[in-house]
């Protein structure tokens, strides 16, 4: 019991304060939980889906039919990224209930959010006190983009309770550093980072925070458990890594069009970087954060603090195309405000424990907070109801069965192909969209002659599908193309099927 603080005077009332906040987290998040996964970056969710389904079909036994061929095929035509854990978790799942079902990703993913939380929480009470806690878990649970993002099918949501798990290990390291508390450490990070390499740029910075601040250089050079941590933490990504690269290969090609630090010389490039990092996170937070950061009250936890936002910073340098572009690259920054709101909140707390009489001061100051919550969870379900994704899949399928689940196609369509490869069972070859153009000339590629792509494209294809009519009306020669010259062989709203096999006479 920690009688500074509101929330921790008493153990029954703190208790009583984190099942609620972590109830209404969890719950928040399992809203409208069958709805197919295309509400966030769903080109990201369905590669995960067909990964996932792929392993499903793959441990099953021979004979279950054509889709078990497809589904194999889908899932070893997808180059490697990261490990698949999360795919494999789900894949074995499917297995266990006996059937695909895909909100099971959402449920594991909501829960690797919540652990997560639960990990925030025990940390930033130990750094500052309950109160810190309280509202650092508070901003982590209940941010709307959090709440969208940490249910969708990648590992981000994973690699997020990693890094937070890594965090409190760290921390406990620190505070105790026994040779259990340094395995459990190097362990939690080694793994975080396996699981998706860009988590070294939140664990890196805070590691090594406690090593030259708190420790000093000089002393941990000469430390043993040192060189174990900071062993277990980078050789499980760097034997992945190598073996991707050198022994499969197929590794390699991910490191492409990553890097472009002519951006850095752009000033469009950190205002692009801002809007929408602020647009995500909060103007108002960001600043609060940073502030916070200098009210940790010893040097070695403000370098903590500090260094994970420099970590963030290195992070957005390295990956600046991805940083300005993909929302979910800006995840690795929810948990870096959350911690640092909380020396701030445990300083604005403080006042609040001499207030009498007791109970009413904390239903007054719970049930403000409460409120406060609940608006904005009204408003986060109104959105999720509002974005209703049911009649995709049946819209998929019946491409999917027009084109006879023929691989002989291509198509200028949503998502990587991803919505046809998985609902349609169609795995297209790819036109590419003017962003993809617009990409392809950032890395230097030479610009494309439509006429010559065509050719090479529609090769050998039975089948040309537009799903993209926006994207057509912006490659006119591409339309002239189809238009003059192939005959239609289905179309509806949303779709036409170009039948390359019959020329126009």
């Amino acid at each position: 019991m920690n009688k500074e603080s509101f929330f921790g005077q008493s153990r029954i009332f703190q208790g009583i304060v984190l099942i609620v906040l972590f109830g209404l987290g969890l719950g928040i998040r399992l809203y409208d939980l069958k709805d197919p996964p295309l509400d966030f970056h769903p080109t990201r969710q369905l590669r995960s889906a067909i990964i996932a389904r792929g392993m499903y079909y793959r441990d099953l036994p021979d004979g279950q039919g054509w889709q078990r061929e497809r589904a194999i095929d889908q899932l070893e035509g997808h180059e490697l990224i990261e490990p698949l854990v999360f795919e494999s978790i789900v894949a074995k799942t499917y297995r266990v209930i006996g059937s695909e079902q895909l909100w099971v990703a959402r449920v594991y993913a909501s829960l690797f959010w919540v652990i997560g939380g639960l990990a925030l929480y025990f940390l930033a009470s130990a750094m500052t006190n309950p109160d810190g806690g309280v509202i650092a878990i508070i901003y982590y649970l209940f941010l709307p983009f959090g709440i969208t993002a940490s249910r969708s099918f990648q590992p981000d949501p994973l690699m997020v309770m990693g890094i937070l798990l890594s965090w409190w290990a760290l921390y406990r390291w620190y505070q105790k550093p026994t040779w259990g508390n340094t395995v459990l450490a190097g362990i939690l990070a080694g793994l975080t980072i396996f699981i998706k390499a860009v988590a070294l740029f939140s664990i890196l910075p805070a590691l090594a925070a406690f090593w030259l601040v708190g420790i000093g250089f000089r002393k941990s050079i000469k430390d043993p458990q040192v060189w174990v941590l900071g062993g277990l933490t980078v050789l499980p990504a760097v034997a992945y890594h190598f073996y991707g690269v050198y022994v499969l290969g197929s590794l390699a090609s991910q490191f492409e069009g990553r890097f472009f630090p002519e951006m850095w010389r752009d000033l469009g490039f950190y205002i692009n970087w801002y809007e929408l990092g602020s647009g995500i996170v909060g103007f108002a937070p960001i600043f609060i954060a940073l502030l916070g950061t200098l009210l940790f009250m010893s040097a070695p936890l403000r370098a903590f603090g500090i260094a994970l936002w420099v970590g963030y910073g290195l992070y957005g340098m390295t990956f600046s195309y991805h940083i300005t572009s993909h929302s979910y690259y800006h995840l690795l920054l929810i948990p870096v405000i959350a911690i640092s709101l909380a020396p701030l909140a445990a300083q604005v707390f403080r006042p609040l424990i001499s207030l009498r009489p007791v109970i009413l001061t904390r239903i007054v100051v719970t049930g403000i907070l409460l409120f406060g919550i609940l608006v904005n969870l009204w408003f986060v379900r109104l959105t999720l109801a509002r974005e209703d994704y049911k009649n995709e899949p049946a819209f998929w399928e019946n491409i999917g069965e027009l084109l006879g689940h023929s691989q002989s196609v291509i198509a200028l369509t949503q998502d990587y192909g991803n919505r046809l490869a998985y609902y349609g069972w169609t795995t297209p070859r790819l036109w590419l969209t003017t962003g993809h153009l617009n990409y392809r000339e950032l890395k230097g590629r030479p610009p494309i002659e439509i006429q010559e792509w065509f050719a090479k494209k529609s090769n050998n294809k039975d089948y040309f599908l537009i799903t993209m009519f926006n994207q057509l009306e912006k490659q006119p020669e591409l339309g002239e193309i189809l238009y003059d010259n192939y005959e239609i062989h289905a179309e509806g709203e949303g779709y036409i099927i170009f039948n390359l096999r019959e020329p126009i006479e």
